[in-house]
């Protein structure tokens, strides 16, 4: 260790300081002794910091893995608030068709499968196309549109050059949940529920509509929905924004739009 150090100082001496001044501190022990005791605090200080950098480095990784498990399993929980209450209706009407309608009880049956089984598919994609999320949310709405008629139509309208752009798996469909909960809240009329899809300046823009009587809706009524705060508390995770859902009436008729960032 003192070659290393005395070959260290002369390095640095000639490195650093002139030839003369060198020539004097090879004939004076002393001097060389403080310079080597200064050169070896040094470093020993260095690979203190050094040290105390890294594990603080580690610390913060170890931190942002815990802070992501916790996120990643708040978003598992949130997603699967979907399903408990989505099947449980369904099961429900196929009972009440298969004495009434058992062949539109089998086909309810087949398209709740495949709505399951797509789900159980996506399990692991927090991130997918909308060409995937409304494939997806076609086969929901084929089970709706078996559970409540005549009274149920919707329309989804999008372009092929938007099919590409990404959003979060199964977003869609609890806002379209929530317009035919309240859509067709004490209605016998047939109700339309229309969901645009369109980009505008590095955004995916869906807006899902459905009628709105502010007097019914002001009653009590039964039953638990996803939420909008849970699709909002969603968003937040994935994006860190709380401005990406909007809602607003106009003309009695019920407006929520997604904003889905683009990023390339």
């Amino acid at each position: 260790m003192g070659a290393i150090s005395i070959a260290l100082s002369r390095f640095l001496m000639n490195y650093f300081i002139q030839s003369s001044f060198t020539a004097l501190l090879d004939l004076t022990l002393p001097y060389r002794g403080i310079v080597n005791f200064l050169i070896l605090t040094s470093v020993a200080i260095i690979n203190i910091v050094w040290n105390i950098q890294e594990d603080n480095i580690n610390n913060i990784k170890r931190k942002q893995e815990s802070e992501n498990l916790l996120r990643e399993a708040e978003l598992y929980n949130l997603r699967q608030q979907l399903q408990p209450h989505f099947l449980f209706n369904s099961l429900n009407s196929i009972i009440a068709l298969i004495g009434a309608n058992p062949d539109e009880a089998r086909n309810m049956t087949f398209q709740l499968s495949d709505f399951l089984r797509g789900t159980l598919r996506k399990e692991n994609n927090q991130i997918i196309t909308l060409e995937e999320e409304l494939d997806h949310l076609q086969l929901y709405l084929d089970i709706e549109k078996v559970r409540f008629g005549h009274r149920l139509n919707t329309s989804i309208s999008s372009s092929e050059e938007i099919f590409n752009n990404r959003l979060p798996a199964m977003i869609i469909q609890p806002l379209v949940e929530n317009a035919i909960k309240h859509g067709l809240y004490n209605v016998t009329d047939q109700v339309e529920i229309k969901i645009k899809c369109h980009s505008n300046d590095g955004q995916l823009l869906i807006q899902i509509t459905n009628p709105f009587d502010t007097e019914e809706q002001s009653k009590p009524k039964k039953g638990t929905g996803f939420g909008l705060s849970s699709i909002q508390r969603r968003l937040y995770l994935l994006y860190g924004r709380n401005d990406l859902l909007e809602t607003q009436i106009q003309d009695n008729i019920f407006i929520s739009t997604l904003k889905i960032p683009q990023y390339d």
